[in-house]
């Protein structure tokens, strides 16, 4: 009998396909290693990613947030709305992925910039 995985409200046969298709997206694995060392609130995840625009943080957030990877606390402040992102014990136990993927591309990617 064959396995049924399932991620996103999708359907996959491949536990490595399904994981992917929740860490596989740009951004979400700098996301979760940001996340790993502490919470943090929208601006700040802005900040650190600059390279990653505001519609697609907001959008990979909603979709780590929906697969419960990280939840996002709300706190009204001075009248204005905070989200505060964090892992979930479910993201959590995803960084031993994240982490060795970190170590590959140190191990097997980083590029010499004196002779690149």
């Amino acid at each position: 009998m064959n396995e049924i995985y399932l991620a996103n409200n999708t359907t996959f046969n491949c536990p490595v396909e399904a994981t992917t298709s929740l860490i596989g997206k740009k951004w979400v694995p700098s996301i979760l290693m940001l996340l790993a060392d502490k919470p943090y609130r929208f601006g700040q995840l802005q900040a650190a990613l600059t390279k990653c625009s505001k519609k697609v943080l907001k959008q990979q957030l909603n979709l780590l947030s929906a697969s419960d990877l990280i939840s996002n606390t709300k706190a009204t402040v001075a009248n204005t709305v905070e989200s505060t992102y964090q892992l979930t014990p479910l993201g959590q136990s995803l960084m031993p992925i994240v982490f060795a993927m970190k170590h590959w591309g140190n191990q097997h990617l980083i590029c010499n910039r004196e002779s690149a």
